[in-house]
């Protein structure tokens, strides 16, 4: 079987959200619902908390998973490394390219899986399936997406409809829009692109055989709003053992439960 790790990156700092990795949800730290994710997923030989920080390491030891504490200058605030998709220069990493490489370069793993930290809605039964897809299916790189089929446009032009007429929706050609609650990587073709660095082909973090896999759209939710934060909140406080029924005009009933809509 191959070696598995899931790795939930953990910044300090943003700017819409001031340190939104150590906001209490619910009266937890935002990041332990990924790790519980997780966990209860059993799908990964280990678990790590990845961060510059070391304030993240009593938190990974309180959960009983691993810390790797990532070198400032791989990647977050103060990066000072480069190839063709960023050139740092000790300014804030906008990309995942560089702590990924790190990572990978630092701790044996077949498949790194990145979860995101403010994505807390993301099932365990998710994960596990996202595992066995990449797999599977023998991606080099997988991406969680939330998918949606409503006429879009792209710097104006219309993308996947026509203005000469109107179709259902339900006919639209879908859009997948990569939301980065989970994201997967196979290693060897990961560093080996990463390493060539040739503008030639596609960057690191999307190439080769590169997979698409639709989430629900409350798991595809990133925290990056104060907005995103409340709703979230709002959801997490109910339970997920929570029953709700719908009444109709006419009279009808029906009860729904979280765990069916999630």
């Amino acid at each position: 079987m191959p070696k598995t790790i899931g790795m939930i990156p953990v910044l300090l700092g943003s700017t819409r959200i001031p340190d939104k990795n150590l906001i209490l949800v619910n009266n937890k730290i935002l990041c332990s619902y990924s790790i519980d994710a997780c966990n209860k997923s059993n799908a990964f030989s280990k678990i790590y908390l990845n961060s510059e920080n070391e304030i993240f390491k009593d938190i990974a030891e309180n959960e009983k998973i691993n810390f790797y504490h990532r070198k400032a200058e791989s990647g977050g605030t103060t990066c000072q490394q480069k190839n063709k998709s960023r050139v740092c220069n000790g300014e804030r990493c906008v990309i995942n390219e560089h702590y990924l490489y790190d990572f990978m370069k630092t701790v044996d793993c077949d498949y790194l899986f990145q979860v995101n930290s403010t994505s807390p809605l993301l099932k365990p039964d998710t994960i596990s399936k996202f595992v066995e897809e990449i797999i599977d299916r023998d991606y080099d790189c997988l991406f969680s997406v939330k998918r949606t089929k409503a006429e879009t446009f792209m710097n104006g032009n219309p993308i996947n409809f026509t203005r000469n007429l109107k179709r259902p929706s339900q006919e639209l050609s879908p859009i997948d829009i990569i939301c980065w609650a989970i994201a997967g990587w196979k290693c060897d073709s990961f560093i080996r692109a990463y390493e060539r660095d040739d503008v030639g082909e596609a960057a690191a973090v999307f190439y080769g055989n590169l997979g698409l896999f639709p989430v629900d759209e409350r798991e595809a939710l990133d925290i990056d709003e104060w907005s995103t934060l409340d709703l979230v909140d709002q959801y997490l406080r109910l339970g997920e053992n929570i029953q709700t029924e719908w009444t109709y005009l006419d009279g009808r009933k029906i009860v729904v439960h979280n765990n069916d809509i999630l």
